[in-house]
């Protein structure tokens, strides 16, 4: 590894500081528990060359550093050591470090148990035990993942007059849905309509109900042939579901990575 990207050290205040897993006692909310869903998530970082921050949970002291290798089978990750023994022994010391990392705006974050020393191509690194769960928050505003296109997932739901009406789900987010429908009669539908007790049906992955409001309505292809896109919010969502819309979510980004990788 160069000078540039060789991992930098920091010290922190000598301060008492909370253990790392009562830092996410807020964040239950997005935790991802599928073994192979976080062995996911760190390949992302891997693949990426994402740079992690680790926090020593016994000592005030921290690294910067990049995963360099995930083996699910075996249930550990590598990740680069520090160039400072005295920070590479606090680690070694500790049962339990602060890992941190950004990636499209996405906070990721979790707790490492002990590591060991290990040789990993010639140069000295870091093995951990793989986290059995990490925190993935999204940014609620802008981040929208999109669904299968081929089979798309149906969504039902009551227009106010209580008509049952059907769409095929485009994305997701944590605030809301986009929904596409070539019913010409959907296409009047007025800005602010809420389709009650609408179901989004994600076959193997669960069902979520939930109230939607349409906040932006547009036909996407032309008048002969309309197809009309339908950016919805959820309204009234049930909080003991925002975890499985996370899992979801989370489910949706990884395949597309897995993808386009």
């Amino acid at each position: 590894m160069d000078a540039k990207s060789a991992p930098q050290e920091i010290g922190l205040d000598a301060s008492g500081q909370p253990s790392a897993s009562d830092a996410f006692a807020a964040l239950e909310d997005f935790r991802i528990t599928h073994p192979r869903e976080v062995g996911g998530v760190l390949r992302q970082l891997m693949n990426r060359k994402d740079f992690l921050t680790v926090e020593c949970g016994n000592r005030p002291h921290r690294i910067i550093t990049r995963i360099l290798d995930v083996d699910q089978n075996a249930g550990c990750f590598v990740y680069d050591c520090s160039g400072e023994e005295i920070y590479n022994r606090s680690l070694l010391e500790s049962d339990e470090n602060y890992f941190s990392a950004t990636q499209d705006g996405i906070r990721i974050q979790f707790v490492g148990g002990r590591p060991e020393q290990y040789q990993f191509e010639g140069a000295l690194a870091f093995r951990s035990p793989l986290p059995q769960s990490l925190y993935r928050m999204q940014r609620r505003e802008f981040f929208r993942v999109e669904t299968p296109l081929l089979d798309p997932y149906p969504c039902t739901a009551h227009l106010p007059d209580k008509s049952p009406v059907a769409f095929d789900i485009f994305d997701l987010s944590l605030t809301g849905v986009g929904l596409r429908s070539k019913d010409p009669t959907l296409g009047a539908l007025p800005i602010g309509t809420v389709l009650s007790r609408a179901t989004l049906d994600f076959g193997k992955l669960g069902m979520i109900g939930t109230d939607l409001k349409i906040a932006y309505l547009q036909n996407i292809r032309d008048r002969n042939d309309p197809l009309y896109h339908f950016g919805c919010r959820f309204e009234r969502f049930p909080k003991s579901k925002e975890p499985d819309l996370q899992r979801m979510i989370t489910h949706f980004e990884l395949a597309r990575r897995k993808r386009k990788d």
